[in-house]
Protein backbone atom coordinates (compact mmCIF):
# COMPACT_ATOMS: atom_id res chain seq x y z
CA UNK A 1 0.00 0.00 0.00
CA UNK A 2 2.75 2.38 1.03
CA UNK A 3 4.34 2.06 -2.44
CA UNK A 4 1.15 2.47 -4.50
CA UNK A 5 0.76 5.77 -2.34
CA UNK A 6 4.37 7.13 -3.05
CA UNK A 7 4.05 6.30 -6.68
CA UNK A 8 0.88 8.53 -6.83
CA UNK A 9 2.40 11.20 -5.16
CA UNK A 10 5.77 11.01 -7.23
CA UNK A 11 3.51 10.96 -10.49
CA UNK A 12 1.72 13.58 -9.54
CA UNK A 13 4.64 15.61 -8.22
CA UNK A 14 6.17 15.22 -11.29
CA UNK A 15 3.24 16.23 -13.27
CA UNK A 16 2.96 19.79 -11.05
CA UNK A 17 6.90 20.31 -11.81
CA UNK A 18 7.10 19.46 -15.55
CA UNK A 19 4.01 21.19 -16.64
CA UNK A 20 4.80 24.83 -14.96
CA UNK A 21 5.74 27.16 -17.66
CA UNK A 22 5.56 31.14 -17.49
CA UNK A 23 2.36 32.90 -18.35
CA UNK A 24 4.13 33.81 -21.41
CA UNK A 25 4.97 30.04 -23.11
CA UNK A 26 1.57 28.69 -21.98
CA UNK A 27 -0.04 31.84 -23.81
CA UNK A 28 1.95 30.62 -27.11
CA UNK A 29 1.82 26.96 -26.13
CA UNK A 30 5.83 26.51 -26.27
CA UNK A 31 5.91 22.97 -25.01
CA UNK A 32 9.80 22.80 -24.85
CA UNK A 33 12.66 24.69 -23.34
CA UNK A 34 15.83 25.78 -25.78
CA UNK A 35 18.91 25.53 -24.29
CA UNK A 36 21.25 27.85 -25.38
CA UNK A 37 25.48 26.59 -25.04
CA UNK A 38 28.55 28.63 -25.23
CA UNK A 39 26.99 31.79 -24.10
CA UNK A 40 28.88 34.90 -22.66
CA UNK A 41 27.27 37.08 -19.60
CA UNK A 42 26.32 40.48 -20.93
CA UNK A 43 24.87 43.20 -17.97
CA UNK A 44 23.21 46.31 -19.28
CA UNK A 45 25.36 49.28 -19.13
CA UNK A 46 23.67 50.80 -15.92
CA UNK A 47 23.79 47.39 -14.16
CA UNK A 48 20.13 46.67 -14.27
CA UNK A 49 20.35 43.06 -15.77
CA UNK A 50 22.29 40.68 -16.95
CA UNK A 51 21.72 37.99 -19.44
CA UNK A 52 23.38 34.81 -21.16
CA UNK A 53 23.49 35.25 -24.77
CA UNK A 54 25.16 33.15 -27.35
CA UNK A 55 29.05 34.27 -28.05
CA UNK A 56 28.63 33.55 -31.59
CA UNK A 57 25.90 36.07 -31.66
CA UNK A 58 26.01 39.94 -32.56
CA UNK A 59 25.28 42.17 -29.35
CA UNK A 60 25.27 45.15 -29.16
CA UNK A 61 24.22 47.75 -26.16
CA UNK A 62 22.55 51.27 -25.52
CA UNK A 63 21.71 53.74 -22.87
CA UNK A 64 20.54 57.00 -22.08
CA UNK A 65 19.47 58.77 -18.69
CA UNK A 66 16.38 56.43 -19.14
CA UNK A 67 16.98 53.40 -20.68
CA UNK A 68 19.33 50.64 -20.84
CA UNK A 69 19.46 48.26 -23.76
CA UNK A 70 20.87 44.80 -25.23
CA UNK A 71 20.29 43.85 -28.73
CA UNK A 72 21.06 40.74 -29.91
CA UNK A 73 20.77 38.06 -33.17
CA UNK A 74 22.41 35.02 -34.28
CA UNK A 75 24.13 37.07 -37.67
CA UNK A 76 24.97 33.70 -38.70
CA UNK A 77 21.44 32.59 -40.49
CA UNK A 78 19.65 33.99 -43.08
CA UNK A 79 17.10 37.07 -41.73
CA UNK A 80 14.30 34.60 -42.61
CA UNK A 81 15.77 31.59 -40.33
CA UNK A 82 16.51 33.51 -36.68
CA UNK A 83 15.07 36.30 -34.54
CA UNK A 84 16.17 39.50 -33.20
CA UNK A 85 16.04 40.17 -29.19
CA UNK A 86 15.91 43.36 -27.56
CA UNK A 87 15.56 43.45 -24.21
CA UNK A 88 15.33 47.08 -22.18
CA UNK A 89 15.05 48.07 -18.96
CA UNK A 90 12.80 51.43 -18.90
CA UNK A 91 12.55 54.63 -16.33
CA UNK A 92 9.25 55.72 -16.32
CA UNK A 93 5.44 54.48 -14.85
CA UNK A 94 3.57 51.81 -16.34
CA UNK A 95 -0.42 51.25 -15.72
CA UNK A 96 -1.80 47.92 -17.36
CA UNK A 97 -5.22 49.31 -18.41
CA UNK A 98 -7.54 50.38 -21.36
CA UNK A 99 -5.26 53.34 -22.14
CA UNK A 100 -1.70 51.84 -22.46
CA UNK A 101 -3.26 48.58 -24.50
CA UNK A 102 -5.10 51.38 -27.18
CA UNK A 103 -1.41 53.24 -27.33
CA UNK A 104 0.35 49.82 -28.05
CA UNK A 105 -2.19 49.31 -30.68
CA UNK A 106 -2.24 52.38 -31.92
CA UNK A 107 1.77 52.17 -32.56
CA UNK A 108 1.03 48.99 -34.24
CA UNK A 109 -1.37 49.69 -36.74
CA UNK A 110 1.02 53.29 -37.07
CA UNK A 111 3.34 49.95 -38.47
CA UNK A 112 1.12 48.68 -40.19
CA UNK A 113 0.75 45.60 -37.78
CA UNK A 114 -1.84 43.27 -37.02
CA UNK A 115 -2.40 42.66 -33.98
CA UNK A 116 -2.62 38.57 -33.46
CA UNK A 117 -2.51 37.44 -29.49
CA UNK A 118 -2.16 39.65 -26.72
CA UNK A 119 -2.91 39.47 -22.50
CA UNK A 120 -1.41 39.85 -19.32
CA UNK A 121 0.15 36.99 -17.12
CA UNK A 122 3.02 37.07 -15.05
CA UNK A 123 6.77 36.75 -15.52
CA UNK A 124 8.65 35.66 -12.76
CA UNK A 125 5.95 36.83 -10.69
CA UNK A 126 6.11 40.39 -12.31
CA UNK A 127 2.83 41.49 -13.94
CA UNK A 128 3.25 41.44 -17.00
CA UNK A 129 1.87 42.23 -20.66
CA UNK A 130 2.27 40.91 -24.05
CA UNK A 131 1.20 41.43 -27.73
CA UNK A 132 1.99 39.89 -30.85
CA UNK A 133 1.26 41.39 -34.37
CA UNK A 134 2.38 40.27 -37.84
CA UNK A 135 2.89 42.49 -40.72
CA UNK A 136 5.30 42.90 -44.06
CA UNK A 137 8.55 44.47 -43.89
CA UNK A 138 10.93 44.25 -46.54
CA UNK A 139 8.97 42.22 -48.67
CA UNK A 140 8.49 39.35 -46.11
CA UNK A 141 6.36 38.05 -43.60
CA UNK A 142 7.33 40.45 -40.50
CA UNK A 143 6.42 39.15 -36.73
CA UNK A 144 6.80 41.05 -33.80
CA UNK A 145 6.49 40.33 -30.33
CA UNK A 146 6.61 42.38 -27.35
CA UNK A 147 6.47 41.74 -23.65
CA UNK A 148 6.62 44.48 -20.81
CA UNK A 149 7.03 43.74 -17.47
CA UNK A 150 6.23 46.25 -14.44
CA UNK A 151 9.40 45.74 -12.26
CA UNK A 152 9.11 48.67 -9.73
CA UNK A 153 6.26 51.89 -9.56
CA UNK A 154 8.82 53.68 -11.73
CA UNK A 155 10.76 51.16 -13.88
CA UNK A 156 9.39 48.47 -16.16
CA UNK A 157 11.51 46.00 -19.02
CA UNK A 158 10.43 45.60 -22.05
CA UNK A 159 11.47 42.77 -24.34
CA UNK A 160 11.27 42.58 -27.50
CA UNK A 161 11.36 39.72 -30.40
CA UNK A 162 11.21 40.32 -34.11
CA UNK A 163 11.56 38.00 -36.98
CA UNK A 164 11.15 37.76 -40.66
CA UNK A 165 9.87 35.11 -43.23
CA UNK A 166 6.65 32.37 -42.45
CA UNK A 167 8.66 29.19 -41.42
CA UNK A 168 9.63 28.00 -37.95
CA UNK A 169 7.33 30.79 -36.38
CA UNK A 170 6.65 28.90 -32.89
CA UNK A 171 9.76 27.93 -32.84
CA UNK A 172 11.92 31.40 -33.16
CA UNK A 173 9.43 32.42 -30.95
CA UNK A 174 9.50 30.04 -27.82
CA UNK A 175 13.42 30.19 -28.47
CA UNK A 176 13.41 33.86 -27.59
CA UNK A 177 10.90 33.28 -24.36
CA UNK A 178 13.77 30.62 -22.86
CA UNK A 179 16.47 33.19 -23.67
CA UNK A 180 14.55 36.31 -21.92
CA UNK A 181 13.57 33.73 -19.04
CA UNK A 182 17.64 33.48 -17.70
CA UNK A 183 17.41 36.92 -17.49
CA UNK A 184 18.26 38.05 -13.99
CA UNK A 185 17.25 41.28 -12.64
CA UNK A 186 19.69 43.30 -10.65
CA UNK A 187 17.81 44.91 -7.51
Amino acid sequence: MNKIIILVLTIVLSLNTSCKKNDLKKSFQCNSNVSFSNTKTYQDILKHFKIDIPKSWKTNLYFDEFESELYSADTSKQLSETYIIDISWRQGELYFNEDFEKKINDNLTKEKLETINSGYGKFKDLPMYYIYAKGVNLKFDYHYVQVYVKYKPDEYYLFTTKFYGDQFIDERICSSFSLFEKIKFKK
